[in-house]
């Protein structure tokens, strides 16, 4: 079993599956996918367990399978769900580098948090601080940049195309058009 400290914490992972489940006294896990559409696992024999940001320990997969939103995956060397037990509730990560790409116009969700968010006249609306999986088009928490007494004011904004006009990698801007009431919801 391929199995050590291989990510320290503050490494470059990202999740591409989240929460490991115990499936069967085989050892067998369930995670759950993260929305991109892509097989991140396709072609990896080794997988990173752990939390983004944490130590993580390297896993060889034994098998694997899809099915939704959901993966079912069995790991070398964990054949028992006693065996399987300390993975629970931990991710399956991969390196920032070992990454599919995506196609043009599509984009992690990792890469949208911590985005400035502008609307097309130049208005700064603040920062994407997590997106949140609705079913239809994610949403942008936006930590505005304008806070309300007592409280922090939070945006939520459709990730659709129609809103979401341009979104600039280097410059780390997401430029939106917002229909008319949405920004005083």
């Amino acid at each position: 079993m391929a199995r050590g400290r291989v990510a320290a914490p503050g490494a470059e992972t990202v999740p591409v599956a989240t929460n490991l489940r115990l499936r069967g006294a085989d050892g067998r896990m369930t995670a759950s996918l993260v929305r991109g559409g892509i097989d991140q696992l396709e072609g990896h024999r080794e997988v990173l367990v752990g939390r983004a940001g944490d130590d993580a320990n390297l896993r060889e997969i034994e098998t694997y399978e899809t099915y939704g939103h959901k993966v079912v995956v069995k790991f070398r060397g964990v054949d028992t769900a006693a065996e399987a037990a300390p993975l629970e509730g931990l991710d399956i990560l991969m390196p920032c580098n070992g990454l599919v790409d995506l196609p043009e116009g599509a984009y992690y969700i990792f890469e949208l948090v911590g985005m400035r968010v502008r609307t097309s006249d130049g208005r700064d609306l603040g920062v994407v601080r997590r997106v949140v999986e609705t079913g239809g088009a994610p949403l942008l928490v936006v930590e505005g940049a304008e806070p309300v007494p007592q409280s922090s004011r939070e945006l939520l904004i459709p990730a659709a195309r129609s809103i979401c006009t341009r979104i600039d990698r280097r410059a780390r801007i997401i430029t939106v058009d917002p229909p008319e009431g949405l920004l005083e919801l």
